[in-house]
């Protein structure tokens, strides 16, 4: 069965000029004064908290510069029993 309609195309034309005329804001209207920004509270704190991170150094270098000197002179002791256990124990736990 085919369906005809002959105010489709006119319709359809009416639609896009409309939307066409909508998406183009007039230009003659004055500006009406400044845009503002107003961070909420949880914002203000969120933004306070990424500085306090940032100024933390991401290398802890005085841990650095002890393990190095515990292996330049043969101090540094890994046991290994203890990080399988831990291993084993974050597996465990990430399961759940």
């Amino acid at each position: 069965m085919k369906i005809t309609d002959s105010q489709t195309p006119a319709k359809l034309i009416k639609i896009s000029n409309n939307r066409a005329a909508e998406s183009h804001p007039k230009e003659s209207l004055p500006a009406r004064g400044r845009d503002r920004v107003s961070l909420s509270p949880q914002a203000q704190e969120l933004l306070s908290a990424q500085k306090a991170l940032a100024a933390i150094p991401d290398v802890r270098t005085d841990k650095v510069e002890e393990i190095k000197a515990r292996i330049a002179d043969g101090t540094y002791r890994i046991d290994s029993d203890q990080i399988a256990a831990k291993m084993i124990r974050e597996a465990l736990s990430d399961d759940d």
